[in-house]
Parts: structure tokens; sequence; C-alpha cells
């Protein structure tokens, strides 16, 4: 049996409490990632992270960054964000 960790992907998730395509797309993040416990997803609203904010040049919200990557911005849709969460797994 290997004792080998299994690789992890991270998702940061930038929304705002007013912004209209955050819940659909936090849903999708949630659907897509419920059963991949490889992967971790962490919210932020963009208050709470200028650093990241000014890193990765936020200016729409919903922005999804997989692995440091700015993977999405503004709507995201189940197949594509399965697509790139496998292709960085």
């Amino acid at each position: 049996m290997s004792t080998e960790k299994k690789p992890k992907v991270s998702i940061d998730f930038i929304y705002s409490d007013t912004c209209p395509d955050c819940p659909p797309a936090r849903k999708a993040v949630e659907r897509v990632t419920k059963d991949m416990p490889s992967v971790e997803v962490n919210y932020h609203r963009p208050k709470d992270v200028p650093e990241m904010v000014a890193e990765y040049d936020v200016t729409h919200v919903p922005t999804i960054i997989i692995d440091g990557e700015v993977a999405f911005v503004e709507s995201v849709n189940d197949k594509e964000l399965k697509e790139r969460i496998e292709e960085a797994l």
C-alpha cells in the first residue's frame, strides 16, 4: 500500500456578497469538488485579501484561481471547471 499523499489542488474563489454571478459559480465549485478530497477550496472577499487581488489583478468577481493561476472570471460551468481541476491533478 502506497504512503504517498494524494496530489492536492488549491482553489481560491474570490467573491462579493452583492455579486449576482457569485452564488451560482460557488454552487458549481461545490458540486464539482464535493467528491474530490484532494481539492481544497478557499473562499475570499476582495477586501479580506488585498494582496491576492493585487497579485492576480482581480477586477471582477467571481474570480477562480486554480493552483496560482486565474482560471475563470465572472462565470464558470461544471464541465470546464472539472476539466481544469483534473488537469491540475
